[in-house]
């Protein structure tokens, strides 16, 4: 069963709407992630944790007959990332343009008559940004949609705390540090340098959104060190993530649909 929108047919496309499919927006970044991580550390995340949870969905209903349930959008490469400009490697979008890039991918999903999205986010610089985007669909301009916007690792909180990700690892998900490192790992060990690790500067992290220019750049580009990034650990975690976003997409379906959808 196919769940990726890039690879069907717009017949195919047409049918999986027409049925009801929940469709994922996953956005991620591509910025420097330490000297030890790709560029495209949160866009490989978010599209793996998204690609996953949508075939367990459908894995849940094997006796279910038509369209999958939740179809994956392209995964939005580039984000909100002009805090790590510093280095090399980065490409960003200012936050106004992301919003109304974002904006018109929902607008254009909800014009072929999906009635349910979620953007799911995999960097911390998108999280506000989507939630404007949540707001000026359904407050703004009224489309009928049914549209949520969530982290992977905020909808993975409960299974990740029962794994000890929170007692074992100081910041999650922290920015190329024990967090992130373990899942790159866990995928693409090949593209880990885990020999470039070091220790960063201190970055204030807590539950404000704090901001302040330059932080990054004066803290060398991450959160920690990635002393204890394990990469069996990093395959629980991502499997505590794809579990808990496919138990959000189950509940997801159920919300009734929007007026005019």
């Amino acid at each position: 069963m196919n769940i990726l929108i890039e690879e069907l047919t717009r017949e195919a496309a047409r049918q999986a709407y027409d049925a009801g499919a929940t469709v994922i927006l996953p956005t991620g970044s591509i910025e420097q992630h330490g000297p030890h991580l790709p560029v495209f550390t949160d866009t490989l995340l978010v599209t793996h944790v998204a690609r996953e949870a949508a075939r367990l969905v459908a894995s849940r209903q094997s006796g279910r007959s038509g369209p999958p349930p939740v179809l994956v959008a392209p995964t939005l490469h580039t984000g909100v990332s002009h805090h790590h400009l510093a280095f090399a490697g980065t490409m960003s979008l200012p936050a106004t343009v992301y919003v109304d890039v974002v904006s018109e991918l929902v607008r254009g999903l909800a014009g072929h008559g999906v009635a349910r999205i979620l953007i799911l986010n995999g960097h911390g610089g998108n999280e506000h940004p989507n939630g404007t985007v949540v707001q000026r669909m359904v407050h703004d301009e009224g489309v009928p949609v049914v549209i949520a916007s969530a982290s992977y690792w905020t909808l993975a909180r409960d299974a990740m705390q029962a794994l000890g990700v929170y007692t074992r690892y100081e910041h999650v998900p922290g920015h190329a540090g024990d967090f992130e490192t373990a899942l790159v790992l866990a995928l693409r060990p090949d593209l880990v340098h885990l020999e470039a690790r070091r220790d960063p500067l201190a970055i204030l992290q807590g539950l404000a959104h704090t901001a302040r220019p330059g932080a990054f750049a004066r803290a060398g580009g991450t959160t920690d060190n990635a002393a204890g990034a394990d990469g069996e650990f990093g395959k629980l975690i991502l499997e505590a993530a794809v579990s808990s976003v496919a138990d959000y997409l189950e509940a997801f379906a159920k919300v009734p649909p929007a007026s005019g959808s």
